[in-house]
């Protein structure tokens, strides 16, 4: 038995390799498993402050248990230091407040622009009343996209802590389903850096939204007809 270890961006160089399996005889606390890993990759160990971990897609503490057969994904900080800004794909619930707080925490933003994506109520002609959406990502190249896109956001303009948090799985009418947090030390580049991101992150990030009607039908949403 084993855990599947995925190392993303930097992660990667500082372990050597893209993936691995770790053998595991039995569930094993997320913790233990990220010192196992450190001290066998020394350079690893070396950022061991600056890490986040995922368990299956979704950003994981480190008390949580991990179980043979898991994947484990090693997330060093995108650009802009340590506990910076983020990127997170998640099962449940988004707290829009303390995505928020994250990225007040940065102490010099003069502005700070919140995006909320809300599941809305909508009718079919022939299934009925919308009932919910279905997120489904390839969660390794989700993250790894939705830090890109933050890296190229630090390129184009003067911010000072950025957040992405989307949701996979079920998302009910009136939950959110994502969260983009901007801020900045004037009000411009906060708007202009936020509309940029969710845009470039509905368009090249791979996350699919799919529709459950009160009839039971579903379908998977065209982004050609949908603009939000």
């Amino acid at each position: 038995m084993a855990v599947r270890v995925v190392y993303l961006g930097p992660a990667r160089d500082w372990a050597g390799v893209h993936d691995e399996r770790v053998p595991v005889d039995a569930p094993v606390r997320l913790a233990e498993l990220a010192a196992r890993l450190c001290v066998g990759h020394p350079k690893l160990g070396d950022a061991r402050k600056s890490l986040r971990f995922a368990i299956n897609g979704r950003f994981a503490d480190e008390s949580e248990m991990v179980e043979p057969g898991d994947e484990v994904g090693v997330i060093p900080p995108v650009s802009g230091g340590a506990d910076a800004d983020f990127a997170a794909l998640q099962h449940e619930a988004i707290d829009v407040s303390a995505v928020r707080g994250h990225v007040q925490s940065a102490g010099a933003c003069g502005g700070i622009v919140v995006f909320e994506g809300v599941t809305r109520r909508e009718v079919h002609p022939r299934h009925g009343s919308l009932v919910r959406l279905s997120y489904e990502a390839y969660a390794e190249m989700a993250v790894s996209e939705m830090q890109r896109l933050i890296a190229t956001v630090r390129q184009r303009w003067t911010v000072e802590r950025v957040a992405l948090v989307h949701r996979v799985g079920n998302v009910g009418i009136g939950e959110t389903s994502v969260v983009v947090a901007v801020g900045a030390g004037h009000r411009g580049p906060a708007f202009e850096a936020c509309r940029w991101l969710i845009d470039a992150l509905k368009r090249d990030v791979p996350i699919w939204k799919e529709e459950v009607w009160d009839d039971g039908a579903s379908s998977w949403s065209d982004p050609a007809k949908h603009g939000g």
